[in-house]
């Protein structure tokens, strides 16, 4: 799809991002000196056995999401698919015949997930992206000009083009991951990559931030800081300390100090996203949203964003939420709340007592939200998930909460309808592991926008949830997996195959097999 001809998606969704960190043993690459103090930073050698993910991609493929080229059908993709513009083939994919690939010249070591766009970080500290860029998300030009230059420079035996028609189905240069540049500054060590709906963040060694892209309001007001609308290409973002982790979903950001202090902006402020007060209308509102602006939180070791609502865990294990709560996403206790998902928003943050009780001695480690759900891996491997029933985003089956219709704790955290159908649930319940094994425990949990998807200890993927465009990579005609079910491996195609992450976008799913050495 060319520039200028892009509809909107067929199935329309609030996009989502996640962040991955890393795989757990992996270790940046130490920062080599510079060559010239004005000279752009030369991408270092990657050391001997650094850690990397070979990426699969499967879901909604309408905006070139996925990052398949070009060329590749517009639509859905059925099965986890190898990304052959990010990753080399592992032996057992023997569908791909030698010469039909292009070179891999930089690994994956991160990526982030946007609700229509990814960007990567690999070893040698490039950032690539790939997606939508009508707000600037990918921090590079994509235009129409800067395409016919891209075609005119193409050349037979060029491998990265996949082009074969003079008039391919998706902009190659949105279609394809291609590097993002920093024409203006000598790039620092990166260490961690997020994106929200339109815009993609980054965090270097020393604890500075760089974005591009913007927020968008309700209203359709774009915004990326108070003199700009939208940002092309990377620019540092103010902040008065260093920065340890971020999280950004939606239209809005979050930055965590040193300090344990929490940052919050963005235009994703109508639902009480940024956890704090806001001028009642007009420039100053906006200005002042997407100001980088402290939040009234001590102690924080960890944030998480989800696409209206956000998350701050504390140093002793605290929780504490905001945002939007219309289903409950948020965890918090919220008296006399409705059945219809009415617009309950929760201001500033709030504890989350109930998130809090089921800890028992065990470590939260990652929270991620979706749309009307959220979900919670703890340190032993088991996931909890609260919010919207009814859509099966929670993974909860709706069938077994109605047979436990009159249990005390089901009274209480348990939303019914006038007809007695369970709508929310408002506790966590526990929704894996599948089984008892040490091999069946959970090493990453991620929230798309309507589905959820996890990885086992032993690789292998489990997923729920939405399933209109296959995004949970189960086939058949189902448009809805009720409970969490692991994915089937093709034959020959994923035999051995043994995945370590996993992020989720609007309709979309990316899957990272980890792998040390090629």
């Amino acid at each position: 799809m060319m520039d200028g001809d892009r509809t909107s998606p067929r199935r329309s969704s609030r996009k989502r991002s996640i962040i991955y960190a890393g795989p757990a043993n992996a270790s940046r690459p130490s920062k080599k000196p510079k060559t010239q103090p004005h000279q752009q930073a030369a991408q270092d050698e990657e050391p001997a056995n650094t850690p990397y993910l070979r990426i699969y991609c499967l879901g909604s493929n309408d905006n070139a999401e996925l990052g398949l080229g070009p060329n590749h059908r517009v639509g859905d993709v059925r099965v986890p698919t190898l990304n052959p513009f990010l990753s080399c083939p592992s032996p057992s994919e023997k569908s791909f015949k030698k010469g039909s690939f292009p070179t891999i010249k930089n690994k994956v070591v991160q990526l982030a997930v946007g609700g229509m766009h990814c960007a990567a970080l690999t070893s040698t500290n490039e950032i690539l992206t790939w997606g939508v860029n009508d707000n600037g998300a990918l921090g590079r030009d994509t235009s129409s000009a800067r395409l016919e230059e891209h075609l005119k420079n193409l050349t037979l035996h060029d491998d990265n083009s996949s082009t074969t028609s003079s008039e391919p189905d998706n902009n190659p240069l949105e279609s394809t991951p291609h590097p993002v540049p920093f024409p203006n500054i000598n790039p620092p060590r990166w260490t961690q990559i997020t994106a929200c709906d339109s815009a993609t963040f980054l965090l270097s060694t020393t604890g500075q931030i760089y974005g591009w892209g913007c927020t968008r309001s309700s209203q359709g007001v774009s915004l990326f800081t108070p003199q700009t609308a939208i940002q092309r290409t990377p620019l540092p973002i103010p902040l008065p300390e260093p920065i340890t982790k971020i999280s950004a979903r939606g239209n809005h950001i979050l930055a965590l100090t040193k300090t344990g202090q929490v940052y919050t902006w963005g235009l994703g402020s109508e639902q009480g996203q940024l956890g704090r007060r806001l001028p009642q209308r007009g420039n100053s509102l906006l200005s002042c949203a997407v100001t980088p602006r402290k939040i009234k939180l001590k102690n924080i070791i960890d944030i998480a964003a989800g696409p209206d609502h956000s998350f701050a865990v504390g140093e002793n294990g605290e929780v504490w939420a905001w945002g939007l709560d219309n289903y409950a996403q948020t965890g918090a206790l919220v008296s006399n709340r409705g059945e219809d998902g009415g617009g309950v928003c929760i201001s500033t943050p709030t504890r989350v007592t109930n998130l809090e009780g089921i800890l028992n001695g065990r470590r939260i480690k990652y929270l991620t939200g979706g749309n009307s759900h959220s979900l919670c891996l703890l340190d032993d491997g088991s996931v909890y998930s609260w919010g919207r029933l009814d859509s099966f985003a929670t993974g909860v089956d709706i069938d077994t909460l109605t047979a436990q219709k009159g249990q005390k704790w089901e009274e209480e955290f348990v939303v019914r309808d006038g007809r007695g159908r369970a709508r929310i649930v408002t506790c966590p319940v526990r929704i894996l592991p599948l089984g008892e094994g040490e091999n069946d425990k959970i090493r990453w949990v991620e929230a798309g926008a309507e589905h959820g998807v996890a990885v086992t200890v032993d690789g292998r993927v489990v997923t729920w949830g939405f399933n209109a465009s296959c995004q949970t990579g189960h086939r058949g005609e189902e448009e809805e997996i009720k409970t969490p079910r692991v994915v089937g491996v093709r034959k020959g195609c994923l035999e051995g195959v043994r995945f370590g992450w996993t992020g989720a976008g609007g309709h979309f799913t990316v899957l990272g097999e980890e792998v040390v050495g090629l």
